[in-house]
């Protein structure tokens, strides 16, 4: 099969994360100028940017809206598919068109695996979220999952996600394509930090519009810094959430606020790369990921970086990764204090991380032309 026009289905790319990935994805397409990509998206001020950057590219926007979704995926792709003669649909947002509605090849990219996680079940039920979860994961779930079994061809960010994807969806008849969405060119990748543990910390925690997201699990970091806090230890937090967003989620502690550096949504790389300071040390405690950008910022700028114990972790980012215990605030603390009380360098670990990832995202496919043409020859 060979080609030449395809339709990217990003609908529902909501936030900092995707839009990350999604503008490397474009940039990708935007090279090949015997291809024709249409991306039909909700028109939002990430997108606009976007539209600027890749003119080459052309955008179909629309109204927002779950319902709005459905038709839209379902019925308005039959028209598309005919009036530009789609070849290929490249549904970047997870869900896609009905395959019986639709004879067109497609690919999901899985972006979000909580929907696929057992464990979160058992979560929802420990905090008796009873509604919460039907509405939120198994309803949600339940639609992913009839998407997939309707799909051949899945695209994913590491092999964890397959993995996962095992207890819910029967794979026998399904291709998986391991693709990178992150630059791994050696000037991407700083030298280490320099620590001194004498001088003020400086803990830094990377989340978008979705904190308030029981998989974000933001208390495990808030609980973890009132305990640091009343230990008599110089630090500081960066957080890239407002002051209002946090007071009015119920998540935070108001103690904490003379300590926290409020600096909403970073969307300049050069801002961002600023974050990233001597005596720095990102923490991340999300449940689980599908890749988690924020700690692989972390990484590539050389601080210290802590993520949970969990398979993911240990999958995307190697077991030389310094890690906590999930749910235990105890755990995440004792964390840092071993990391003050360590005498030597944190040099050789954080290169032995940046190492670990390089070479992970070398074994991966290297674009989206070459995740096409493996699609085209099945």
């Amino acid at each position: 099969m060979t080609v030449r026009n395809i339709l990217i289905n990003a609908l529902g790319v909501v936030d900092s994360g995707g839009f990350v990935v999604l503008s490397r994805t474009l940039k990708e397409c935007a090279s090949y100028r015997d291809k024709i990509f249409y991306v039909i998206c909700n028109d939002n001020r990430n997108i606009r940017a976007l539209k600027k950057r890749h003119e080459s590219i052309k955008f179909i926007t629309i109204r927002s809206g779950r319902i709005y979704r459905v038709f839209y995926e379902n019925f308005l792709f039959r028209i598309l598919v005919k009036k530009f003669n789609i070849n290929l649909i490249y549904n970047y947002s997870g869900s896609g068109p009905l395959s019986f509605l639709i004879n067109t090849p497609q690919i999901i990219k899985i972006h979000n695996l909580h929907y696929f996680y057992k464990k979160f079940d058992s979560i929802y039920f420990s905090k008796s979220l009873y509604f919460e979860w039907f509405t939120q994961v198994f309803l949600r779930r339940a639609f992913f999952k009839f998407m997939l079994n309707q799909s051949r061809h899945v695209e994913i960010q590491s092999i964890h996600v397959q993995r996962y994807l095992y207890d819910f969806i029967d794979v026998s008849d399904k291709f998986f394509y391991e693709k990178s969405d992150i630059s791994i060119s050696r000037n991407e990748f700083c030298k280490p930090k320099h620590y001194d543990f004498s001088k003020k910390l400086r803990f830094l925690y990377i989340v978008g519009p979705h904190f308030y997201s029981l998989h974000k699990n933001l208390l495990d970091f808030k609980i973890a810094m009132i305990k640091i806090n009343e230990m008599n230890i110089d630090f500081d937090i960066t957080i890239t959430l407002t002051r209002e967003q946090l007071s009015n989620s119920g998540l935070w502690d108001e103690s904490l606020n003379s300590k926290t550096n409020f600096i909403g949504y970073v969307n300049d790389r050069k801002k961002l790369k600023e974050l990233f300071r001597d005596n720095t040390i990102l923490i991340s405690t999300s449940i689980i990921e599908t890749l988690g950008l924020h700690v692989i910022e972390g990484i590539k700028n050389g601080v210290i970086t802590i993520s949970p114990n969990e398979t993911y972790a240990n999958t995307v980012y190697g077991k030389e990764m310094i890690k906590y215990k999930l749910f235990d605030s105890e755990s995440l603390v004792n964390t840092i204090i071993d990391i003050m009380k360590y005498n030597g360098s944190f040099d050789s670990k954080i290169l032995s991380v940046q190492k670990y990832l390089i070479k992970s995202e070398k074994n991966k496919l290297g674009n989206i032309l070459d995740l096409f043409e493996e699609v085209s020859s099945v």
